[in-house]
């Protein structure tokens, strides 16, 4: 990090993860190395000798060893990506300088390994908030549709779940419904082929021609896009989603999400605008979305 900051060093923590894409790595528990120098201005705290005035590396670091514990990565780059991210995200540090290390992963060397820098405003472009919904198997259609934007983006916030009753077409089971806020460098066109549409696939949503309210494995939406209003593609897709203001199974999870946040066409706040739809039928359930590794 070429910077003035001060900063802190946490070196060699040492975890066990579930890394890799070949077939002998899917299932293995592999040894990863991870440094970390975190931003922070240490002659507050070298002043005061307050821990008040510290950045308190204690959780920072239970909460990496929480995060390899839990996942599964293909990539050293995204684990490094994710650490940088929970490191300014959640943690405030000015900066952060991420190496990953997989020892023994290459004949005839000691490690090999990646390593990035990134800063607050890294992760304060394109911000998208995504609706997702499902009504044919929709817990384990929504966990697999997380899991996949956790792999393709860098997952912020979700909101929680509801239970939620079909629109138009009555006669199918209710909908879950919930949405998450992320981070990606891709533009909205190319989000939605390369990321939606990807997921949509691998969950064999199915699409009926004569009827837009039918049951469906996954769907996923661009409802918000940072604080722009905009069209893209051929149909085209709106954004923001025209349903925000329509429908409450959508406003309701983003308000959860970002209840502050202004609609950039009508200038409401999605509290205000959750408040005013009709929720009725509409019940929060109690999900984990934290994988569940043996």
């Amino acid at each position: 990090m070429d910077s003035p900051i001060d900063s802190i060093e946490i070196l060699n923590l040492r975890l066990r993860a579930r890394i890799g894409f070949s077939p002998h790595e899917l299932d293995t528990w592999q040894d990863v190395v991870i440094n970390l120098r975190l931003g922070s201005i240490a002659r507050l705290a070298g002043e005061s000798d307050d821990p008040a005035d510290a950045l308190n590396y204690k959780p920072i670091s239970k909460a990496i060893i929480q995060l390899v514990s839990s996942r599964r990565f293909a990539l050293l780059e995204k684990l490094a990506e994710e650490v940088a991210c929970l490191a300014i995200g959640r943690f405030g540090a000015a900066c952060v300088e991420v190496s990953v290390h997989k020892p023994g992963a290459l004949r005839h060397s000691d490690s090999v390994g990646v390593r990035i820098a990134r800063q607050p405003a890294d992760y304060a472009r394109n911000i998208a908030y995504i609706a997702l919904g499902s009504n044919i198997a929709p817990e384990q259609n929504l966990r697999a549709a997380i899991a996949l934007l956790r792999a393709w983006t860098t997952v912020l916030a979700l909101s929680p779940v509801y239970r939620s009753p079909p629109q138009g077409d009555r006669q199918q089971a209710d909908f879950l419904n919930m949405a998450v806020k992320l981070h990606t460098v891709r533009a909205p066109l190319e989000f939605k082929r390369r990321v939606i549409d990807r997921i949509e696939t691998a969950l064999k949503r199915q699409r009926a021609p004569h009827n837009v309210n039918a049951p469906r494995s996954i769907d996923l939406d661009i409802a918000l896009w940072n604080e722009e209003a905009l069209e893209y593609g051929g149909k085209p897709w709106r954004i923001p989603d025209p349903d925000i203001v329509r429908y409450a199974h959508v406003a309701v999870p983003l308000a959860e999400l970002a209840p502050g946040y202004r609609h950039p066409q009508t200038g409401e706040s999605l509290r205000k605008i959750a408040a005013r739809l009709d929720a009725n039928g509409m019940k929060k359930l109690d999900f984990d979305f934290d994988e569940k590794l043996d």
